[in-house]
């Protein structure tokens, strides 16, 4: 059962506290370096350590107390309980009564135990999915994964939009530094066929690979990009001689060319893609 419904923090009086504090904070005057020359334990008082992170809090606009006057109203609101409730699967989202588990993502391989969610064992389907995904970038990296013509893949182009674009942009940029494959990555998200046209203009199709990412396979702009670069890649190969336009090397090429990260398998085989190389995710993935 979801959690219903959350506490309003504004209407506690850990939050009146809260703004009586601010309030006098604001009339004595809030200001760093006076209360650095007042405190010389300052840094210590307001760092902690948490795994490998570290947080100094110290040039904030706040005092020690302001964090326990902090710490009392997530008590509050019971953030304590709803954290567990988000970790054991508890439909914490309250809108569309799911789970929440993000967290099931980046549970590491060699933790013990089920987490069973609805019925399933939710672990179980990140590993299986997880190791299908790194199995077909091996595919990809080695050059064992090959494009219709016998090419390796060189360019790898991801369509979505929103978290579906964002966060792989994101995991790009920050590891770009460590690439050492060869193979580029480029983004499109915008519905705007000017970006498709310009992130295709000097790619080689026989060598680029389509990443279609949309977990119904139904969103309006992720698809509209993906059926223009769908008809990019089939003109292209066809212009150059590379495939001769029939039917059946046009599906090859596609399923060549293209995979999904969807759970609509009946629309990604629609399309095009072969089924096994869609990779699914969960209802309690946002």
């Amino acid at each position: 059962m979801a959690i219903n419904p959350p506490v309003d923090a504004t209407k506690t009086p850990e939050w009146a506290a809260l703004q009586k504090h601010y309030d006098e904070l604001q009339a004595e005057g809030v200001s760093l370096k006076q209360w650095f020359a007042d405190d010389a334990e300052r840094v210590d008082k307001l760092s902690f350590d948490a795994g490998d992170l570290h947080f100094d809090l110290s040039k904030n606009l706040i005092k020690p107390e302001t964090l326990q006057l902090f710490a009392d109203l997530a008590k509050a609101v019971k953030l304590d309980e709803r954290t567990k409730a988000m970790y054991t699967g508890v439909h914490i989202n309250n809108t569309e009564d799911r789970a929440v588990l993000h967290t099931a993502l980046r549970r590491d391989a060699s933790d013990e135990g089920k987490l069973i969610v609805d019925g399933q064992d939710v672990v179980k389907d990140v590993r299986e999915t997880l190791d299908r995904m790194y199995a077909f970038a091996d595919k990809v990296r080695s050059g064992e994964w090959k494009g219709v013509t016998g090419k390796e893949i060189e360019t790898v182009v991801n369509i979505g939009i929103g978290g579906s674009d964002l966060g792989p942009v994101m995991v790009y940029e920050a590891l770009k530094p460590y690439a050492d494959a060869g193979i580029k990555a480029r983004y499109i998200s915008n519905i705007d066929p000017n970006d498709l046209a310009e992130k295709t203009r000097d790619l080689d199709p026989e060598t680029t690979l389509f990443v279609v990412v949309s977990k119904t396979f139904g969103t309006l702009e992720t698809l509209t990009n993906a059926r223009q670069a769908r008809a990019w890649l089939l003109e292209q190969l066809q212009a150059s001689g590379a495939i001769d336009g029939t039917a059946e090397q046009k599906a090859e090429a596609v399923e060549k060319h293209f995979v999904a990260v969807s759970t609509n398998l009946e629309r990604v085989k629609d399309f095009g893609i072969d089924p096994a190389n869609a990779f699914g995710f969960w209802d309690w993935v946002g």
